[in-house]
């Protein structure tokens, strides 16, 4: 009796714990607030037009996207790393795993604002991944300074259930770039993707 008992239990706890997983939206932690701009000061050589080089401090912006999209568009559906026109010189690295830290992505050695060149959100599998993504990515400015990010992003099937609708003002998503490694929230977002 006492066997059959503390059974019952475990099998109840299991039960419950089961459930909570299965309640769990993989999209939770989507566009939570991390950063996804950087924006500092740098030293860039200048040419005069007159055989005269000097250093010039100029602003290095970057902006990550925290959210892709796979919608028929494909606009917004790859993740890469944005910058104004010539303040990175390329971009190291960049890895993309999921929660459990499996390589979902690997590039070396390409051009920032070049979206061809970033991860579609398709696993090795050929399947679409859906849900949270950590990052890391490494960048090279002109003035040979080389910067290491990393954070959390997230790929959503357009019309799948369960993301955060809550946490859409906190997403940021290919087509904001401004053009300058900034975010800026006018242009346009795919907000029909999310009905």
């Amino acid at each position: 009796m006492r066997i059959t008992l503390l059974f019952s239990a475990n099998l109840l706890l299991i039960t419950l714990v089961s459930c909570k997983d299965k309640n769990k939206s993989i999209y939770e932690g989507c566009c939570g607030a991390e950063i996804a701009t950087d924006s500092f000061f740098i030293s860039m050589p200048f040419h005069d037009g007159h055989g005269n080089w000097f250093d010039s401090t100029i602003k290095a912006n970057v902006y990550i996207p925290n959210l892709i999209t796979n919608d028929n568009s494909g606009e917004n559906a790859r993740f890469t790393v944005f910058t104004g026109s010539y303040e990175i010189t390329k971009v190291l690295s960049m890895d993309c795993s999921d929660k459990s830290g499996n390589l979902l992505f690997h590039k070396e050695n390409f051009l920032p604002n070049t979206p061809e060149y970033g991860w579609n959100g398709i696993k090795t599998d050929g399947t679409a991944y859906q849900g949270s993504f950590n990052y890391e990515v490494m960048v090279q400015f002109v003035d040979g300074q080389i910067k290491t990010y990393v954070g959390r992003s997230c790929a959503y099937s357009c019309g799948e259930e369960g993301f955060p609708i809550d946490k859409l003002p906190n997403c940021f998503v290919l087509t904001q770039h401004d053009g300058n490694g900034g975010h800026e929230p006018s242009l346009p977002f795919p907000f029909d993707c999310f009905q």
